[in-house]
Order: structure tokens, then sequence, then C-alpha cells
């Protein structure tokens, strides 16, 4: 067996109460089991090391022949490679004890990473040494979707979006094939990218869309969402938007199981629930789907993570705080605003309102 352990450890006092966060994932990067434990007192280099050696032991329990390590401290990295040498006799101690372990493997190894990289390892090491995070909601980002917009006056489109208060600009692409219908591709995104700087969310509702995604990451895509039925793997899929820079999201239509999204769920910046089946503008909101925004969101908070949700499909006034209530952060809205029969901002500004309903707001 082949295993990837991201690994943590974080202290608050240096010395002070410490914890240590393990995330363990197989061949194909999707998550095994992660753990994390708390340390009665330690730096944040012992707390390092411990979560080092604490992986090992997991590693072995699991039935790993082979293991690579990743931490974001360069120092103890450094140190088990070889490269640096270890002046501390406490930490001397724990070297000896990781160098040991790691021998027991038939391969064994340990790669430097980037601290955003382990950023689910160090959450998990945050939460077991005691620190607490912010129990509040997030502020809610609102995404009108220009699929019902004024396709003649596209550029105009987006000023009034950046200037109206639009968090996000949301793309439906369509492809006629995965949905029945067709709607734009990069050449729209590649010619409008230069009319704002707000973020694109590019929404690829398109059969074998890893055919595309450099190309609308280069036309200036920053969040690619795909969909799970359009692609055979998508663990690559995801790993490749993110080589190219932009964010992933994955995207979930009614009927399919929201279990599907859970093994990714740590590789993901946005989860995009459909709250329609996709393909038009226009369509009923299906309330059944905030199960699956309910059952993400908890997903989201027992592992600590920081990924969106978000909702699109038939999202108004009407519904938005039932969709923040049940955990969506994120809010596409095409009609509910190109044809609520207001002025973009005010429509902008409504939908926030109702939003902010479900947050305790007026």
């Amino acid at each position: 067996m082949v295993l990837s352990i991201y690994v943590d450890g974080s202290s608050q006092g240096n010395p002070g109460p410490a914890g240590i966060g393990i995330v363990v994932c197989d061949e194909r990067g999707q998550v095994v089991t992660t753990r994390q434990l708390p340390l009665p007192s330690a730096t944040n280099n012992e707390a390092e090391y411990r979560a080092v050696l604490e992986g090992l032991r997991l590693a072995h329990e699991l039935g790993a022949d082979e293991v690579t390590l990743y931490s974001d401290s360069e120092l103890v990295v450094r140190q088990l490679q070889g490269a640096y040498q270890v002046r501390s006799e406490g930490l001397r101690k724990l070297w000896q004890e990781a160098k040991a372990l790691m021998g027991q493997f038939r391969r064994c190894e340990i790669r430097h990473i980037p601290r955003q990289q382990n950023a689910f390892a160090n959450r998990l090491a945050q939460k077991a040494s005691g620190l607490s995070f912010p129990s509040s909601p997030k502020e809610v980002k609102i995404a009108p979707s220009i699929l019902s917009a004024d396709f003649r006056r596209l550029g105009e489109v987006i000023h009034e979006l950046t200037q109206g208060g639009a968090d996000w600009v949301h793309f439906d692409v369509m492809d006629g094939h995965f949905v029945p219908n067709i709607s734009f591709g990069f050449p729209v995104i590649e010619a409008l990218r230069p009319e704002t700087s707000l973020p694109f969310d590019v929404h690829l509702m398109i059969a074998e869309p890893e055919r595309y995604v450099d190309a609308f990451i280069k036309a200036g895509a920053d969040i690619v969402a795909v969909h799970v039925e359009a692609t055979a793997h998508l663990h690559r899929l995801v790993a490749r938007i993110k080589e190219l820079g932009a964010q992933a999201s994955v995207a979930l239509n009614p009927a399919t199981p929201v279990e599907w999204v859970r093994p990714l769920l740590p590789m993901l910046d946005v989860v995009l629930i459909m709250t329609v089946d996709p393909g038009f503008a226009g369509q009923k909101f299906l309330p059944f789907v905030l199960d699956k925004v309910r059952t993400v969101r908890r997903w989201i908070e027992e592992l600590g993570l920081t990924t969106e949700v978000e909702v699109d499909g038939g999202v108004t006034v009407a519904n938005a705080a039932d969709c923040v209530t049940a955990g969506a952060t994120v809010l596409v809205s095409a009609s509910g605003i190109f044809q609520s029969g207001l002025p973009i901002p005010d429509a902008i500004r409504a939908l926030r309102q109702g939003a902010k309903r479900a947050m305790g707001g007026e």
C-alpha cells in the first residue's frame, strides 16, 4: 500500500498548548483517514516532530509499504533529510525515533510543501491545540449569472455588476450535449476579462471538461466548476485545475448522490450544488436539494475546512434565506437578478438582504 501523509504541529505558546493534525491519502489522492491529537505543551518544532511520529505510526497501522510525508516545516524536513543538523537534545531524541520509524518501510521520504497546500492538516492541528475559530457565518457572496443578461451589451452588464456590488460573475457554459442547451465558450470570457477585476466563476456544463479547462483558465476563469457526472477522472481534473492556478469547484446535479463529492472535499475551494436540473435559466427552485447543502456544510465543518458552498438554480429573494440557513455561502442567480424588474444594483442588494435575514440581519 502506498500512502501520502500530510502532517502539521501547532503550538499556541512556543512552548504552550499544542496539537497535531494528520491527513492520510491513498494513491488517487483521496482521504483515507484523519487524526488530530492535543499535546499538553510543546514548541512548534516539537509539535511538528510529534506529528511526523504519529503519522508514521498511523501509516504502519494501516499496513503501508511506501510512504511520502509532507510537512510545511522546512527545518524539520531538512533535518530528517539529513541536510540540517539537530542541535537541540530534545529534538534529537524525536529525530532519532522518527528516523527509526522511517526505516521500517520499504520506501519512506519526507518532502516540504508550502503552508497553503497543508491547510487541512494545519486546521486539524490548530483545533487540537485548543485554538478557537469564529463560529459566525461567512459573509454571503452574490454571483449573478450572465445567462439571463442582455447578450447585446455584455460589456456594459459586467460594468454594472462591478459597480452594483456583485462578488463574482457566474458564467454558465453549455455544450448542447451534457445539457440540452448551448450558451457560449471561452472567447466570451476572454473578451470580458479586461472589463472587471471581479472573479470569474465558470461553470462547465459540458462533456469531457478535461479537454477544455486549460483554455478556460487561460481565457480568464478564476474558479472552474466541473460536474461529477461529466468526467471519468474527477480527482485528476481537480488537481489539474489547481495546478493551473485556478480555484477548483465540483458541481452536483439534483439527483446526484452527495457522497460522490466527499472524498475530494479537502482539495476543493467550492462545492456547487444545483437547485434545478441544469440547462436553462428561469426554472423553479427544488427545495429538496437543501438537504444536500446541509450535508456538505456539516462535512466541511467536521473537517475544519473553509470550502464555499454555492447554490445555483431558481435562487431568488424569496428563497435566499433558506439557502443560507442550510449552509450556502455563495448564491448564483440569473433570472433573479436580470429579470427581477429592478436595476442591477437594486436586484443584487435585494438578494443580499434576503440572505442576511437568515443571519439575523434586517
